[in-house]
């Protein structure tokens, strides 16, 4: 699978709640850290306005083609957030570019 493969792909909870579509992929070394969904994440990735819906990928539990389902609640052994999905209750660190050495 790739990342682009991810791109525009339905968001669905394991009850069928629609919570959007994947506009964007964050990474961070590599590796998937969380997914932007829904209508306010694309009007962040074009305004760099900070109210988009963050999923941590801890949250994913199926990929299919076109549609990812997550849990609206996190994994066992995680520390209890409140289950929203969206990006101010669960403080989900974004990655950052390495800092230049100017």
């Amino acid at each position: 699978m790739l990342l682009s493969d991810l791109n525009w792909a339905k968001v669905r909870t394991l009850d069928g709640e629609v919570l959007g579509r994947v506009h964007e992929v964050h990474c961070d070394g590599g590796k998937i850290v969380a997914l932007m969904c829904g209508p306010m994440s694309l009007i962040e990735r074009l305004t760099a306005q900070t109210r988009g819906r963050r999923i941590p990928w801890e949250w994913v539990k199926k990929v299919e083609r076109g549609q990812v389902t997550v849990v609206t609640e996190p994994p066992a052994g995680k520390s209890p957030r409140k289950a929203s999905g969206s990006r101010t209750p669960q403080r989900t660190r974004r990655p950052t570019a390495p800092r230049s050495k100017r």
